[in-house]
């Protein structure tokens, strides 16, 4: 969470900066103190709400696939001896965060935003071994299972970087639709993880904490999305969106866990 709030108070301070830098100065008064014939007729017109250089907020989207799915992978690792992964998917699928947006030119914009979100997963592995005993000189197979189940759980950040093209200029009242393409970076922290056994006597040990390794613990994406922007006479933004990103790594990778490559996502954010 630090990270997320470090990101988007750096981006709203240096939008804000460019903001100061780009406002008009005050135009200068009439020496003679007699107002002239223009200024008489702009000042009688009532002058219409302006939209701000920049723009910020807060987003909330929902994931439309799971981050990690069910699955089972069957290894065997000799003639008489294999190892079942059976895994559970136990994300989050609503996120939320941050988001700012910068305007560039009449019909483009930057976005940037920081979501968090909560990824888990519960994985049992059990592990068959088969051996030949002989009884009143017949043989048969007799199977044995230890099996082991561990349940983990991790918070995701993803920071989303994305160029804006409105099809209509600046209006401050009226709804604009958008299209969006960009990169994304997500990164996992602050995984925690349990596992338990169960021996071949059924006997069940509890618990070793020590966190899962994730193949990868960062990774990159691309995006692009479509939206419409809502504006009231407040000048209070709502956008809704839908947006899809490829992820170029799996976060978790090992046998029937395995990180969604492919996220698609229809959000909302709240802007001002």
């Amino acid at each position: 969470m630090k990270t997320l709030v470090t990101v988007c108070l750096a981006a709203t301070l240096c939008l804000y900066c460019a903001e100061g830098q780009d406002a008009p100065q005050n135009p200068p008064q009439n020496p003679g103190g007699a107002p002239s014939s223009s200024s008489s007729s702009s000042s009688s017109a009532p002058a219409g709400p302006s939209e701000r250089r920049i723009s910020g907020g807060a987003t909330l989207t929902f994931l439309g696939l799971q981050m990690i799915g069910s699955g089972t992978t069957t290894v065997n690792n000799t003639s008489q001896i294999s190892t079942q992964y059976q895994t559970k998917g136990a994300s989050e699928r609503l996120a939320y965060g941050l988001t700012l947006q910068g305007r560039i030119t009449e019909h483009f914009y930057v976005n940037v935003s920081a979501l968090l979100q909560h990824i888990g997963y519960q994985v049992t592995t059990t592990v068959a071994t088969t051996t030949t005993q002989v009884l009143n000189g017949t043989s048969f197979p007799v199977t044995t299972t230890t099996s082991s189940h561990e349940d983990t759980r991790a918070r995701m950040i993803d920071i989303p970087l994305l160029i804006r093209y409105y099809g209509t200029p600046k209006r401050p009242r009226s709804p604009r639709w958008f299209i969006e393409a960009g990169g994304a970076w997500r990164t996992a922290n602050n995984i925690r993880t349990s596992i338990d056994m169960t021996d071949v006597n059924g006997n069940l040990t509890c618990c070793t904490f020590t966190p899962a390794v994730p193949q990868h613990r960062s990774t990159v994406g691309e995006a692009v999305g479509v939206g419409i922007q809502f504006t009231d006479e407040f000048g209070i933004k709502l956008t809704p969106e839908v947006r899809y990103t490829r992820w170029i790594n799996e976060i978790f990778d090992f046998q029937s866990t395995r990180t969604s490559r492919n996220q698609l996502e229809a959000g909302i954010s709240l802007t001002f």
